[in-house]
């Protein structure tokens, strides 16, 4: 079954104190409904900074692309409902929204077929792909050359990682710099196989001890961990840190500069995947006439925003 959850999200500008160099993402209320989007006609969504997307319509063409047993059976799909706004649960608990299921059902509707989404642990997801349990993957992935080796990748938007610290950063730690402290990173995450590693050698150059990772299976378990001390920081992608940031302005706040990941984020595939092709056009579709820009929009992700989907687009 698919999930079709329409969501109008305000999409609030930073705080002059969360807006960090480089870093001018959006926030995104999780707990925003449709009841709670305004009344009066298109002015008053306008005025309120929400948006609507259009109905996308089926592309013959590439509903002829979709293997046969997708079109009987629908699109699979992985994604860790526990990353907002990408996804996670809406106020119900058993409903995924966010950025990434926005996307995805545009996607399916742009290819003529059904989608469902089931909630796997982000280092679960290409495992999940490689033994094919899954069709794809949307979970704010990154695209690299080791992870091309054994899936595929359809890019659709560019991101930056920072570290979410206790309101007033008692450590003084930055995102280019965490000495001594630890951190906490997503199991299998970019931040814990790259980012958290490169920290290493620049302290010991300054005369001080690594940082060490605290690793988690989600963001929540390792925010849980900074708010009781357990740990002193959260390095990941920075929507999610963000959005925590503007739930609990007095609780957290954003250590920067943002530093750009090194390659784009992409849905994921088995390799070899027929799906991929169809998905890399319906996005680029989505791209041109302007559906992808309005879901980016509402979910005030702004500054992730690519111009082009391209397969298997990593760039180290």
């Amino acid at each position: 079954m698919a999930i079709r959850r329409l969501v109008c999200v305000p999409t609030a500008a930073l705080s002059a104190g969360l807006l960090l160099a480089g870093c001018g993402l959006n926030s995104s209320p999780s707990t925003t409904s449709p009841s709670a989007a305004p009344s009066g006609g298109d002015d008053a969504a306008s005025s309120s900074g929400t948006s609507e997307v259009a109905a996308v319509e089926v592309d013959p063409e590439l509903n002829a692309m979709v293997p046969e047993d997708i079109k009987s059976g629908g699109i699979t799909m992985a994604t860790q409902a526990a990353y907002p706004p990408f996804g996670y649960m809406d106020t119900d608990g058993q409903t995924i929204i966010g950025f990434d299921i926005d996307l995805a059902n545009a996607v399916a509707d742009k290819l003529g077929v059904e989608i469902d989404v089931v909630n796997t642990s982000f280092d679960a997801i290409i495992p999940s792909l490689q033994a094919k349990k899954v069709d794809m993957a949307m979970a704010s992935i990154g695209d690299t050359k080791e992870r091309e080796e054994v899936i595929d990748f359809a890019t659709y938007y560019w991101n930056g990682t920072v570290i979410l610290v206790e309101k007033g950063n008692p450590e003084g730690i930055s995102a280019e710099l965490a000495c001594g402290v630890d951190i906490g990173v997503i199991r299998g995450s970019l931040q814990q196989t790259t980012f958290l590693p490169a920290h290493e050698p620049k302290c010991e150059e300054a005369g001080k001890e690594p940082p060490t990772a605290q690793v988690y299976q989600d963001g929540p378990q390792a925010q849980l961990a900074l708010s009781s001390g357990r740990i002193d920081g959260v390095m990941q992608d920075a929507p999610p840190l963000v959005d925590q940031v503007n739930k609990n302005p007095d609780a957290f706040e954003i250590a920067g500069p943002l530093i750009r990941n090194p390659n784009p984020g992409g849905v994921a595939f088995p390799k070899g995947s027929e799906l991929v092709k169809p998905v890399n056009e319906a996005l680029n579709q989505l791209m041109e006439d302007g559906t992808y820009e309005q879901i980016v929009n509402r979910w005030g992700l702004d500054e992730i925003m690519i111009e082009e989907s391209e397969i298997n687009g990593a760039i180290e």
